[in-house]
């Protein structure tokens, strides 16, 4: 698909725009999706208290090593599968497969915030995906370096209370090597706190790239290091989308992501 060129207002941003994260909280985009796309199937890893999976009504499958549901995540559906247990394993038992015969046409991945899980979900859930689904990655876009530990630890008073307990973990890591060695794959950044968005179109089922180097690609990863913002680290200058500027243009969702 070629790429069609954009207007600059009201939904594209320059980085400087991006850097404080004001746009829709990522909840509510969420609904907005699910509202404007009307999609038919939806996947999530790392569905915890159900806040996200609660805003689709399509048949959905949730994964979690230990769900704390405080949300009614079933209202509304057809069909919901919650499989407790980690990601990994639920793939090894291809039950995805079974459920979506037709392919993924939302996925959510929000699980461990360490970038080998993330990437093997992204590897693994792109598997029963469609050449029109849309995958988003949560919390890759932290504001400051101590969010992006690999451990989780809590920032100092001065930092503020709107970041001072999130910890994204260091899943900004996979951005780059995405845009690096999936390059056929379209990726833009929405501007959702608390960590942002991540939105992938294009995939690829058949694609063995990140499989067959995954070993090379993991110490790739761990060699990235966080300066002042993951822009340093990205090969090239991704689209960044001002997610109340897309809300207010539904109409154009289509001409920036390849989905129906």
């Amino acid at each position: 698909m070629t790429d069609i060129a954009l207007p600059a207002e009201p939904y594209l941003l320059s980085q400087e725009d991006f850097s404080n994260l004001r746009g829709t909280q990522y909840i509510d985009f969420l609904k907005y999706i699910a509202d404007h796309v009307s999609p038919q199937s939806y996947f999530e890893i790392g569905t915890e208290t159900g806040r996200s999976c609660k805003q689709f009504t399509c048949p959905s499958v949730c994964v979690d090593p230990q769900f704390r549901l405080t949300e009614d995540i079933i209202s509304g559906k057809t069909e919901l599968h919650l499989f407790q247990m980690p990601s990994d394993v639920f793939f090894r038992s291809r039950r995805l497969g079974k459920i979506f015969d037709e392919g993924i046409d939302i996925c959510f991945l929000d699980g461990m915030h360490r970038c080998e899980y993330l990437l093997r979900d992204f590897m693994n859930a792109e598997k029963h995906c469609h050449s029109r689904s849309l995958v988003l990655l949560h919390d890759c876009m932290p504001r400051n370096q101590r969010m992006a530990l690999r451990t989780h630890e809590i920032g100092t008073e001065e930092e503020g209370e709107d970041t001072r307990y999130a910890w994204t973990g260091d899943v900004w890591r996979v951005v780059p090597i995405l845009m690096k060695y999936r390059p056929d794959l379209k990726i833009s950044l929405i501007d959702c706190p608390p960590s942002g968005l991540v939105a992938i179109s294009n995939l690829d089922p058949e694609s063995t790239v990140i499989e067959k180097n995954y070993a090379n690609i993991v110490r790739e990863m761990h060699a990235l290091s966080f300066a002042a913002s993951p822009f340093e680290t990205y090969p090239h200058q991704p689209t960044l989308i001002s997610s109340a500027g897309l809300i207010a243009k539904p109409e154009d969702f289509s001409l920036l992501f390849n989905i129906w």
